[in-house]
């Protein structure tokens, strides 16, 4: 690892001590997750500017990447305050300028003009069910952009019926190079109709599937 993710995985290591960042308490633990972020790194990443992180919790997949990939703007979406802080410390001492903190829930930030349908891609790492994900991250990706999600192993035409409804294509699971290791991609083929995302909470109560 180059010593920016290195430094990165200290930091996480450090606050995680006092703020719930991760379930990864070693560094060997620490850095197993960083190399699962770069699974993402397999997919065309041309053409795309604007990410956005839905529940970025401690950072992964979005700090790795945008160290390896500086040229892509992040967009760090987290509802807990503490998160955040953690993660704008991260991009102040790691000089990130490509890395954006959003304090807020998916439910609420989707429904704001500049954030609706702006990015060219989503990206999570396990922050939901994936019927819950889609709903959460779907309006905020462009017609033309796609959602890639870190996901266990699941049967991706249970997710067509929600997907479609939410403007999706058909969703598709790629193995990674670890045993639970999988990436949900769906791309944005139409419009996300407007009572989606439904209001905080329900989603997660009530999923579309």
């Amino acid at each position: 690892m180059s010593e920016p993710v290195k430094e990165y995985a200290r930091l996480l290591l450090e606050w995680n001590r006092r703020v719930n960042l991760t379930g990864a308490r070693t560094m060997d633990a620490v850095e197993a997750h960083i190399e699962e972020s770069q699974h993402l790194l397999a997919v065309s990443w041309d053409g795309v500017q604007q990410v956005v992180d839905i529940g970025s919790g401690g950072g992964l997949p979005a700090i790795p990447l945008a160290l390896w990939l500086p040229e892509v703007q992040f967009s760090l979406l987290e509802a807990n305050s503490r998160k955040c802080a953690f993660l704008l410390h991260v991009a102040a001492t790691l000089q990130m300028p490509n890395i954006r903190v959003l304090l807020g829930r998916a439910e609420e930030l989707a429904r704001q003009a500049e954030l609706r349908e702006r990015f060219d891609r989503a990206i999570s790492r396990a922050v939901a069910q994936p019927p819950v994900l889609l709903e959460l991250a779907l309006p905020f990706v462009r017609t033309g952009g796609d959602l890639l999600a870190q996901v266990a192993e699941l049967d991706p035409d249970s997710l067509a019926g929600v997907a479609q409804l939410l403007g999706g294509g058909t969703p598709r699971l790629r193995r990674g190079p670890g045993e639970r290791d999988f990436l949900l991609a769906v791309e944005k083929v139409a419009g996300t109709p407007p009572e989606y995302p439904r209001r905080t909470g329900l989603p997660n109560r009530k999923p579309l599937a």
